[in-house]
């Protein structure tokens, strides 16, 4: 059946030009018919990165956009696949980790952020590394309080990243700085 199909083409075609246009998705077909027609038309290609997408610049200002307006990533990636943006690869909608990519390629997020933005940190849940901020700390020395059980969390694991959430309301804090400034006597 599929070979009939080809074989009438064949027949009936003279030749076809495909023409990709840069490193876009988008390309360009030319069918040159017997008796001199052709019929033109433009077609997407499935392309490995996002920065290959034809409309990558309008993306990039629209997801800044929707940052500036204090959107987290999630709820940025459902914006995107409402307003039917596509992303590379043949995938169907955006998610968060996506967009992440895209805010630390603009230098919106750091990479740490970014994968503290991408879990659902509970009420009074600190990351390590926001809880090392806050007491002044290094995380070697929070990672030792965890294993000796003087921290209380509980670790996630998001886009291959493990990542600890500190239980951490303001007596917690009051307890874990006074440990602080015992280990630092």
């Amino acid at each position: 059946m599929a070979a009939d199909r080809q074989a009438i083409i064949r027949q009936l075609v003279t030749r076809v030009v495909v023409t990709v246009q840069g490193e876009s998705e988008q390309v360009d077909v030319q069918v040159h018919w017997i008796g001199g027609h052709d019929t033109q038309a433009t077609l997407t290609r499935p392309v490995a990165r996002l920065d290959q997408l034809s409309y990558y610049p309008q993306l990039m200002a629209r997801v800044a956009e929707l940052h500036a307006q204090g959107e987290n990533a999630a709820a940025i990636a459902r914006r995107l696949n409402a307003e039917d943006w596509r992303p590379a690869k043949r995938c169907d909608t955006f998610n968060a980790p996506m967009v992440l990519t895209l805010l630390l390629r603009q230098g919106l997020r750091s990479r740490q952020s970014a994968y503290a933005g991408m879990i659902e940190e509970g009420q009074e849940e600190l990351t390590l590394n926001e809880l090392a901020r806050r007491l002044n700390v290094p995380q070697p020395t929070l990672y030792s309080w965890l294993r000796r059980g003087l921290l209380h969390g509980r670790q996630v694991i998001h886009a291959d990243h493990p990542l600890w959430l500190i239980q951490a309301d303001e007596a917690e804090l009051a307890r874990l700085s006074a440990l602080r400034t015992s280990a630092k006597s």
